[in-house]
């Protein structure tokens, strides 16, 4: 019996899961809002002035997309492998993720001095600049969770059965790429 209960989830585990999941709620409520009145306003020919894209123009920021679903499957990995209680692929796979994570950030200033336009360039400029600078402050919220990972990693705090942390991390690691492949087909795409 006692086994059986020290598997379960301890009580802070469950709420630290459920809070994470309704700040999650609340990013995507957020971004949501901001694609939806990209949306409205690209409809209104009126108003729209948008850029149009080549295949050339896309290469930026479709590299960015494969960075991006590549670090999802390496921090999954480094979540397998804390599970099966193997510290030091969790210690690797995250650092791989990590450097994926900050050449998509480097692509992405690539792609905002490149972009031919400014934050105050009708509705497309400033509502391209609002999604992609909030969805690169998430990115670098990523980044730093991937450092706090890597650090209570070192400090020995992860084993198979305590890692709620890292998962968190995997989940919003994993909600940052959902909204990147949402952005990506919104803006570039569409």
């Amino acid at each position: 019996m006692l086994k059986t209960a020290s598997l379960r989830p301890t009580r802070s585990a469950q709420t630290a899961k459920t809070a994470f999941l309704a700040v999650l709620g609340s990013e995507i409520i957020f971004f949501g809002t901001l694609v939806m009145a990209f949306i409205y306003m690209r409809t209104d020919t009126t108003t729209w002035q948008g850029a149009s894209y080549s295949l050339s123009r896309l290469l930026m920021p479709g590299g960015n997309t494969i960075l991006l679903l590549v670090s999802a499957v390496t921090m999954a990995l480094g979540l397998r492998s804390i599970r099966q209680g193997k510290p030091a692929a969790l210690r690797n796979w995250t650092v791989v993720t990590l450097v994926l994570g900050l050449v998509f950030i480097a692509g992405q200033a690539l792609e905002f001095s490149s972009a031919g336009m400014k934050i105050n360039d009708q509705a497309f400029g400033g509502v391209f600049f609002t999604l992609m600078g909030f969805h690169a402050v998430h990115v670098l919220a990523g980044i730093l969770m991937l450092v706090a990972v890597l650090w209570r990693n070192a400090l020995g705090d992860f084993n198979a059965r305590r890692h709620v942390a890292v998962q968190i991390g995997t989940w919003f690691w994993y909600f940052v790429t959902a909204v990147w492949v949402v952005l990506f087909t919104a803006l570039y795409l569409v």
